[in-house]
């Protein structure tokens, strides 16, 4: 045993290191600000709470706990978890216990039998053995402090990527949530607005028939009237696939969420733009971008791994038991064995595998680090676009709501002029048209904000500010 140490203690008293290059996240080179400017408003962790309505609240809760999507990452965060605590465990003490009973037969004529004078034994025995097997890889190069690496750097990935999943779903609710309702109140419109195209083709009718009016005119009304129905029958037709869109995102029947949003309510109103905060903060924030940079850590453990495999292996295995051909003398000193010492390996000759391994992992990581660049690069773009859209979203809408109240003003006068008789009930239809025309338009481009909002609040990350 002195001399096994003695062999052995060289080994441990070499410097050991991990081969390849320590890993550290690379610097990206971004801009000082937004080109666009964002709001004072700090994100909320329930960052879809803004909006103010308990019914998205509801729906983006029963989302994140029973969309299919959210638990195939779950079980593969779990799964990753589970291969790093595998990976852990492999580069440490590994000790067996075991214990056989075996009926064995010696060849007479056989070589363990072959030179010796009296061959007149019983072939026949029964073996009795209990005993322990340890192993200690002695890691000089890394390979498996690189392989630990890289399982947790795959777990930290897998993390993200449940984050990343999380925020795109809220997101995903929130936007099919705000064209439901802005579809539900655009129906109500349009009701409104068939009953006056009606009302206009049986007064224009009545003008024809009295010979003031001709049939150009009626024509005309009554292709209005052709279209818009058209135009419902699609509304009817979005408002169904919204519906089924939320019942996916969800994991709610169709016939609950019908009963559960059958009557419209107004539209939420546009919350305070959130802080967009530096560009170098989206490193910290954006959960893809986080799970890219885990992804390329990886890629760089890879690397070491590959390197580690070209350079020999040192461990310190051994075993020790009882064995004997009685079972009443198992466990005598007689019956003592054990073995211990250090083994290596070192490849000679693979044609060049190991070689291409390393040249394919840094192939990889190459890959890894285009891909993280990538990323950087679209959330950027993201809040970039997501802002803009939200600050020109706003401009629009506000011009929509004020050319809305000249139009209503304009109806409200029209109508006055009627009933003093000094325009027709034709020209009060028109009015009437066009306000809800304009109503309409203003519907849409207060829903175009509200989806301007929640494009910035998943841009920025979601509520990375708690």
């Amino acid at each position: 045993m002195k001399r096994i140490c003695l062999l052995t203690l060289p080994l441990l008293l070499v410097a050991c290191r991990s081969v390849g290059t320590t890993y550290t996240r690379p610097a990206q080179a971004l801009p000082q600000a937004y080109s666009a400017p964002g709001g004072t408003v700090a994100l909320a962790p329930a960052w879809w709470k803004a909006l103010g309505d308990a019914h998205l609240d509801a729906l983006v809760q029963k989302a994140l706990t029973q969309s299919p999507s959210l638990q195939i990452a779950e079980a593969r965060l779990r799964q990753a978890r589970a291969f790093q605590g595998i990976q852990d465990a492999s580069g440490g003490l590994n000790v067996g216990l075991g214990a056989s009973v075996s009926r064995d037969r010696i060849s007479l004529n056989g070589e363990q039998l072959a030179f010796m004078p009296n061959r007149n034994l019983n072939p026949n025995m029964t073996n009795h053995q209990i005993g322990f097997d340890a192993s200690w890889e002695l890691d000089f190069f890394g390979h498996n402090r690189r392989l630990a690496e890289g399982a947790q750097a795959r777990t930290q990935a897998s993390a993200e990527r449940l984050r990343d999943a999380s925020l795109i779903l809220a997101a995903e609710v929130a936007r099919a949530y705000v064209d439901l309702r802005t579809v539900q109140q655009r129906l109500r419109v349009a009701e409104e607005s068939l009953e006056t195209h009606q009302e206009t083709v049986r007064l224009t009718e009545l003008v024809v028939r009295t010979g003031e009016g001709t049939q150009v005119d009626l024509q005309r009304v009554q292709a209005n009237r052709s279209t818009f129905e058209a135009t419902l029958a699609d509304l009817r037709l979005e408002l169904r696939q919204q519906l089924a869109t939320l019942a996916a995102l969800t994991d709610t029947p169709i016939q609950d969420l019908e009963r559960d949003l059958r009557d419209p309510i107004s539209l939420m109103a546009v919350p305070p733009a959130p802080a967009a905060g530096l560009p170098s903060e989206l490193l910290e924030h954006r959960p893809d971008v986080r799970g890219a940079e885990r992804d390329l850590a990886a890629a760089s453990a890879d690397v070491g791994v590959a390197k580690a495999d070209r350079y020999p292996r040192f461990s310190l295995v051994g075993n020790g038991g009882w064995s004997s051909i009685q079972s009443g003398t198992l466990l005598a000193n007689a019956s003592r064995m054990w073995s211990v010492g250090p083994q290596m390996h070192l490849p000679l000759f693979t044609q060049g595998r190991l070689k291409n391994q390393v040249a394919a992992n840094v192939a990889a990581y190459d890959a890894a680090r285009a891909t993280y660049r990538k990323t950087v690069l679209e959330a950027l773009s993201d809040v970039e676009v997501a802002l803009t859209r939200l600050s020109r979203g706003e401009e629009r809408r506000l011009q929509t709501e004020a050319t809305a109240d000249r139009q209503r003003r304009i109806f409200h006068l029209t109508t006055r002029q009627q009933e003093v008789g000094e325009v027709s009930r034709l020209n009060v239809l028109e009015a009437r048209r066009l306000t809800l025309l304009q109503e309409d338009q203003t519907l849409r481009t207060q829903a175009q904000s509200l989806k301007a909002f929640i494009s910035l609040c998943k841009a920025l990350g979601g509520g990375w500010n708690a």
